[in-house]
């Protein structure tokens, strides 16, 4: 082969590995490219489900340790109760004049007077069937029932402690402002009803 030829060979040969390796490194460039779009969508698709997760509260579960409760704050207490710290402690000593005691029965640790109104307030507050109740304060169903149901039977007795009835001078006032009220209710009712009846005829029917 003379010196011609193998000069064309040579440079068709380096021509031809060039345009290979241009094709790898644009091959690896794409394959960057597909893995990092594979990349993104899937962080997409993570944050996607995130954001449309179902919101779930967050029940507490107290089991045997159910003094935690007493320990929270005043926001997260009246959160899970519906009533403040202070508003329960005053409970608890209504309940404890009206006869609410700890109970202790058939061998099992005694149910002290606060995990009673705690039991009280978790069934008014989330109606929870007596079932979770004894799952979430480690007791029995049958205890949660009787403790719930003492809880109630002295509330039922203390309407003095938590309703304020009126007195004589107290009624004619309270009478004396609802006759008030009503009589303003009826002037806006008879205003409201005559701009209704201007609005639809129109003024000038209106006023004939």
């Amino acid at each position: 082969m003379d010196a011609k030829r193998r000069a064309v060979l040579s440079i068709t040969l380096d021509t031809f590995l060039e345009q290979e390796i241009m094709a790898v490194i644009f091959l690896k460039q794409f394959q960057n490219l597909v893995e990092e779009d594979r990349s993104k969508r899937k962080r997409a698709v993570v944050e996607a489900l995130y954001v449309l997760r179902p919101r779930v509260n967050i029940i507490l579960k107290s089991g045997t340790e159910w003094q935690i409760m007493l320990d929270m704050d005043d926001h997260t207490f009246a959160r899970h109760f519906r009533v403040s710290k202070t508003r329960f402690d005053v409970l608890k000593g209504y309940l404890q004049e009206g006869g609410l005691q700890s109970d202790h029965s058939h061998g099992l640790p005694p149910l002290p007077i606060a995990k009673k109104v705690l039991m009280f307030l978790w069934y008014m507050g989330n109606q929870n069937c007596f079932r979770e109740i004894s799952d979430k304060f480690n007791v029995s169903s049958s205890s949660a029932h009787r403790a719930i149901l003492q809880v109630l039977t002295i509330m039922s007795t203390l309407g003095w402690a938590f309703v304020s009835w009126p007195k004589g001078c107290e009624k004619r006032v309270s009478a004396t402002s609802f006759q008030r009220n009503v009589a303003m209710r009826g002037s806006l009712e008879r205003l409201m009803a005559a701009t209704l009846e201007y609005s639809v005829h129109g003024s000038e029917e209106w006023t004939t």
